[in-house]
């Protein structure tokens, strides 16, 4: 049976699924107990933290439909208007349109300016090569720095425009590592994921970013006017310590590297670990946090079963989804050691060390319905190295009232808000 990216997603069709595949499973009293409720429709003001329903720049439409597991939210912004699928993905948005604010900010910072004077008499041979002739120029380009460029490119044309390079001004391509390392440096500040697809974004970050480059000027002071609400950065991206250090300082071939020999300690074989790396879905910054999160859990078995589900991610959103499951995995990895992890259709469950079966999902809001009483009693059919001593089921999001209820009399604990996220 083909698995969608969506359908991997969403807890519902996940139900669906191993319903079908667990035959042993029988349909317990739940039916009768509790009324199956239909997918609401929320209110963005009254789940949401207020900082995530309306902010300088965007505004959260208030009618939030839920479908297949996800809240569905619609944006309305200075830059346009975004939709984001799930509460990780608005948090992600929201803190990318602040930031968007923000860089548009810095043009009112007088070192800032200055550098976007000087970047206009550097040597521009090669950024021109770039947005006409990408194919003769990138050969001689580090590996890793392609990733921004590409993108880079019509953010160089508004810097270049009306204006012709000599043949006495040479190359920059020595520095142009330099540039990809501002452009990070500046996201992170920021609080957003420097590889980004929000193409908005990655423009906003392009323009401010060449001139800091060119320039040579800090990106501290670059955004030494970005503060107040246009610089609060809500941090959809918080990594900090090592990790951070990594994904700010190394380009994507360098963490690919490093991800990889990551891998390969944890007994992962080569080819597996190619195939998750050589996803081009799979953002390097999506690669980076879910090696880490494995990393965390140690040398248990089911993590090359894993990394092998997740390098077939058909879309960004599937690979956020093993991304946020390898997350609470760690977490729930720091009370109470995991000890394996095991799949079924793409769902992955693990088992901790008092033998407790843990099944974490993005789930943004669970509600009782046939599909979902159809969920529980073939999760637990799912086979784990000993009998699981019971059942915890992790969410991202939270619960209906007749959700909590029903879970309960059907044995299986619940853990709401398991990430991060915007919700109250």
């Amino acid at each position: 049976m083909k698995i969608t990216a969506i359908v991997v997603s969403t807890v519902v069709t996940l139900a669906a699924t191993l319903a079908l595949h667990a035959q042993s499973a029988t349909q317990d009293a739940l039916t009768s107990k509790f009324a199956f409720e239909q997918m609401p429709v929320l209110s963005a003001s009254a789940i949401l933290r207020p900082e995530y329903c309306k902010g300088l720049f965007f505004s959260v439409r208030d009618q939030v439909p839920t479908n297949s597991g996800w809240n569905l939210y619609t944006i309305d912004s200075e830059f346009g208007v975004f939709e984001a699928k799930g509460n990780m993905m608005l948090m992600r948005t929201v803190a990318e349109l602040t930031a968007i604010g923000a860089l548009q900010a810095m043009s009112q910072n007088k070192e800032f300016m200055n550098a976007v004077e000087k970047s206009a008499k550097v040597p521009l041979v090669v950024a021109e090569n770039l947005v006409n002739k990408p194919g003769d120029t990138i050969a001689s380009v580090p590996k890793g720095i392609f990733g921004f460029l590409n993108s880079a490119g019509q953010a160089v044309t508004d810097t270049v425009s009306g204006r012709k390079g000599s043949a006495a001004e040479g190359s920059t391509i020595d520095n142009i590592s330099g540039f990809s390392k501002v452009k990070r440096d500046l996201a992170m500040k920021l609080g957003v994921d420097p590889y980004s697809s929000n193409d908005t974004f990655q423009k906003a970050l392009n323009k401010a970013a060449w001139p800091i480059f060119l320039g040579n000027i800090s990106v501290q002071a670059g955004m030494s006017c970005v503060g107040g609400p246009a610089g609060k950065a809500l941090f959809a991206f918080n990594t900090t310590g090592k990790l951070g250090e990594s994904l700010r300082d190394l380009d994507p071939a360098d963490l690919r590297v490093k991800n990889l020999a990551a891998l390969k300690a944890m007994g992962i074989s080569k080819a597996d670990g190619d195939a998750y790396l050589n996803n081009t879905l799979i953002l390097p910054s999506i690669q980076t946090i879910t090696v880490n999160a494995l990393a965390e859990l140690g040398q248990i078995p089911g993590r090359d079963d894993f990394i092998r589900e997740a390098a077939g991610s058909d879309s960004e959103l599937m690979a956020f989804s093993y991304q946020y499951t390898a997350q609470m995995m760690a977490n729930l990895n720091r009370t109470s050691p995991v000890t394996s992890i095991a799949h079924t259709v793409h769902l992955t469950v693990c088992q901790n060390k008092n033998g407790a079966m843990l099944i974490p999902l993005e789930w943004d809001y669970a509600e009782w319905s046939p599909l979902v009483n159809a969920f529980v009693p073939a999760v637990k059919e799912v086979k784990l190295p000993s009998p699981a001593t019971g059942h915890s089921l992790v969410i991202t999001g939270v619960a209906s009232p007749t959700t909590v209820s029903a879970l309960a009399a059907a044995n299986m604990n619940l853990t709401t808000k398991a990430l991060p996220g915007p919700l109250k």
